[in-house]
């Protein structure tokens, strides 16, 4: 159970944790506070974003047993900036209390621990799914990296073999559980969480902190963004051709 204090004063919500565990002040954009043991993040939609496109401010006051450069690090993760910003091990085994307290508490009060998801085009929305399509191994993009950004997720990932493909430490995993109309989990979900459990020894606040193995383009799609979508499209090498018309079989 997490106790807090809530308090509203015009647009200014204060959340203070128990336990002296900090305090979360939500306001309009304002100048930063000048306390040096807070860091300061910012909100478009109730998503993660950065400044200048931002129309909500949120500062979180921390106590003095957390380093605000180390979760200063942590949201960047979590909104997607590139590259990952590393935490060294030993903090992120010890902050990984104070990081799950603050992903519960997040989420609670409606803030998605991810970037603002990109409009559709109208046109690619209009497009008819592919059929599906055969592919072919080819040993030949063994070494060449792949990278899928999607629903908040973000990794780079390469096809080792046949029937393997390898996702890198570093690799962001959707956090937002997909929903079906009745409330319920959505199969991909119950799947993708399946596959996390399976390997949760590599997964520490929802980043790779080793690689994982996985059998399919498809098993990595519902791995890192439950799969709802064609994965072979959304894999790309640095020219931007997907997996799909690289080993596509017609």
């Amino acid at each position: 159970m997490i106790e807090m204090n809530v308090q509203l004063d015009g647009a200014t919500t204060t959340v203070t944790l128990a336990n002296t565990q900090g305090q979360l002040i939500f306001s309009p954009l304002n100048d930063v506070p000048s306390d040096a043991h807070t860091v300061v993040f910012y909100l478009k939609d109730r998503h993660l974003a950065d400044r200048e496109k931002a129309d909500e401010q949120g500062v979180l006051r921390l106590p003095w047993t957390v380093e605000p450069e180390f979760v200063t690090r942590w949201l960047a993760n979590q909104q997607g900036e590139s590259p990952v910003t590393v935490i060294p091990l030993a903090q992120e085994k010890a902050l990984a209390p104070y990081f799950d307290l603050l992903t519960q508490v997040l989420s609670r009060l409606g803030i998605h621990l991810a970037p603002v998801p990109a409009p559709t085009p109208a046109s690619a929305a209009s497009k008819p799914h592919p059929a599906k399509a055969r592919h072919r191994f080819d040993k030949a993009l063994v070494t060449t990296p792949f990278t899928v950004s999607r629903n908040g997720s973000r990794a780079t990932v390469y096809w080792v073999a046949a029937k393997e493909m390898l996702v890198k430490a570093g690799a962001v995993l959707t956090q937002e559980p997909l929903m079906n109309k009745d409330g319920s989990l959505r199969y991909g979900t119950k799947y993708g969480d399946k596959l996390r459990d399976d390997n949760a020894g590599a997964i520490a606040h929802f980043m790779l902190i080793k690689d994982v193995s996985l059998r399919s383009v498809n098993e990595v799609g519902l791995f890192l963004y439950f799969g709802d979508t064609n994965g072979w499209l959304e894999l790309r090498d640095a020219q931007g051709r997907t997996l799909d018309e690289l080993t596509r079989v017609d």
